[in-house]
């Protein structure tokens, strides 16, 4: 017996290294032969479950489970894994259920069985995360932030606290305009988090005498990805002369993550590491301004920013809103995202007003040609947008409702994750009916990650508010389609504004709602325009401030400048 024990540990360890090194494959069949000697072992079941979740084959995961409350009918991780189950195949009402009642199982635990609180109590925070994350999906962001806050409140540990946090903030940002007063002081709640913390930077820094800044940029997205193409301008074309840059990347690596790595003086990669560990190697570095390019997104590193291993830190580009840590000193934005005389009293951080764009687009390699306006094929006009279905509230779909009802046979053309299945497509259709939309006139495109070329089915796009699109209005103007947008009343709102002023198109920014109907219409009534556009967006875009590579790093450098010898003046010149 002590020998099928002793084999028991060593199987599951191993079935479980497997799992965490993602062969999943060879896990399921490292589990199988366990089961075979104990098929009633709920745990090793559990581990087969996961790992058979993690090769797709979802109806043996799911018949692995019913095994497992067979015997052990309270078994916390088979719920949980079930419910990872419903995600992978998209079924988020299904998913949303199982969470409600998961929750309210563990509640009841808790309440009754002291023995088992702490267990219980772990996967209670796990579905408060797996709950928000579905209900963002959704579009119930009020109730995705707070349970968000429920999972961060059951966390231990600062780390995990910090991750739930973060969060819950991104979560936020798709809040309607009419609920956003309500959770205007978030924020600080993520930097209460880390109060006792003792900053490794100070005064004295102002006297290390380095001859050129060190530039320091964290985050995990210095690769393919929209950041990454953000920051290619600040990577490749830096003043080597008067700036030493630090790249600290913690995510896998890919080609343009290599091209990075060969531009800068400086290149470590933090995955793995604790925040402690990674602020004390940008300590080391002795760097001067550590920018942040994440801010609440997911994987970032704010908890490196929190130690303050820097003596000037920034956020920016990755994200536009306040971290909310004391400890990040400034926020990189521009003078039309925020007007001089403005201020937003929800951030902490002092505001950069750069000249002309926060961030440069570059166009992408292989851009696919610009089509021909969809409506002269289809006779009429095609409305769209791809920004995620999160960002659209109800106070979109009244307006795109106004839009659609105004011009006669027009078609709205929506790409979402939201639409991979058929249930997020339920869940969708709910909430066109409820705002008037027919859903007749709506398609619905799944996710995909090469899309470019299908803006050649869109006429005109239709922004979101208040959380405004980014790359995809970059996107979509570079493939010759016209983004209508509606200026905002705080920073982030301010975002579509900025970027269509930059692009030298400010005709197509509404000042109110009932203007960006009016543009809508308008555009949507004058095929020459939509035709000149087509043809002439490309072009216009890249002359534009928002594609001046060189302008761009110029003003950032002065910027660093700047805020550098303010801090070694403050410092007393030490």
């Amino acid at each position: 017996m002590e020998d099928v024990q002793e084999l028991r540990r060593e199987i599951l360890v191993q079935a479980n290294a497997l799992y965490e090194a993602k062969e999943y494959e060879r896990a399921a069949e490292v589990a199988r032969a366990l089961l075979d000697v104990l098929p009633e072992d709920a745990e090793m079941r559990y581990i087969r479950a996961a790992a058979l979740t993690g090769c797709g084959a979802y109806e043996e995961a799911r018949a692995e489970i019913a095994r497992i409350r067979a015997v052990r009918s309270d078994h916390a991780g088979a719920a949980r894994q079930e419910i990872y189950i419903d995600r992978a195949e998209g079924k988020i009402r299904t998913q949303i259920t199982h969470l409600r009642a998961f929750i309210a199982q563990l509640k009841e635990r808790i309440a009754a069985e002291e023995e088992s609180r702490a267990y219980c109590t772990v996967f209670l925070a796990s579905a408060y995360s797996l709950l928000g994350a579905a209900l963002t999906l959704t579009g119930e962001s009020a109730e995705a932030v707070g349970a968000f806050l429920a999972s961060s409140a059951l966390e231990t540990s600062r780390a995990k606290k910090a991750v739930e946090y973060s969060n819950a903030l991104f979560a936020s940002n798709y809040l309607p305009i009419h609920l956003r007063g309500a959770y205007a002081g978030l924020a600080r709640g993520y930097g209460a988090l880390y109060a006792d913390v003792m900053p490794l930077s100070g005064r004295a820094d102002a006297a290390r005498g380095h001859d050129r800044i060190r530039i320091g940029y964290i985050s995990p997205d210095l690769r393919t990805h929209p950041v990454g193409m953000l920051v290619r301008p600040l990577l490749f074309d830096f003043d080597r002369t008067r700036f030493a840059v630090c790249c600290y990347m913690s995510g896998a690596e890919d080609e343009l993550s290599a091209r990075f790595r060969a531009a800068a003086d400086v290149w470590r990669n933090i995955q793995g590491m604790t925040a402690e560990e990674a602020a004390a190697l940008v300590r080391g570095d002795e760097i001067d301004i550590l920018v942040d390019l994440a801010g609440h997104t997911q994987h970032n590193s704010l908890p490196v920013l929190a130690d303050k291993p820097a003596p000037v830190q920034v956020t920016g580009i990755g994200y536009f809103n306040t971290t909310g840590l004391p400890a990040v000193d400034y926020m990189l934005s521009d003078v039309h995202v925020d007007p001089a005389g403005t201020a937003d009293a929800a951030f902490t951080e002092e505001m950069i007003r750069l000249p002309h764009s926060h961030f440069c687009y570059t166009l992408p390699e292989g851009l696919p040609a610009v089509a021909p306006p969809p409506m002269e094929r289809s006779g009429s006009v095609t409305f769209g947008s791809f920004n995620n279905f999160s960002k659209v509230t109800d106070e979109v779909l009244h307006l795109w409702h106004q839009v659609l009802d105004t011009v006669p046979g027009a078609r709205l053309l929506v790409k979402s994750k939201l639409f991979d299945s058929a249930e997020g497509r339920a869940v969708a259709t709910e909430r066109f009916t409820r705002c008037g939309i027919s859903t007749e006139r709506v398609e619905m495109r799944a996710f995909s990650r090469d899309y470019l070329a299908e803006y050649g089915d869109m006429d005109i796009a239709l922004d979101t508010f208040p959380y405004t699109g980014g790359m995809t209005t970059c996107e979509a103007l570079a493939m010759g389609v016209p983004v209508v947008t509606l200026r905002g009343e705080s920073h982030g709102a301010r975002f579509g504004e900025s970027l269509l002023r930059n692009a030298n198109q400010p005709e197509l920014i509404a000042a109110t709602p009932e203007d960006y109907v009016r543009l809508a219409v308008r555009l949507a009534s004058s095929p020459e325009q939509l035709r000149t556009l087509r043809m002439e967006l490309r072009p216009r875009l890249e002359r534009s401030p928002l594609m001046d590579a060189h302008t761009y790093v110029r003003d950032v450098e002065a910027a660093y400048t700047e805020i550098w010898e303010k801090f070694v003046r403050a410092a007393g010149g030490i």
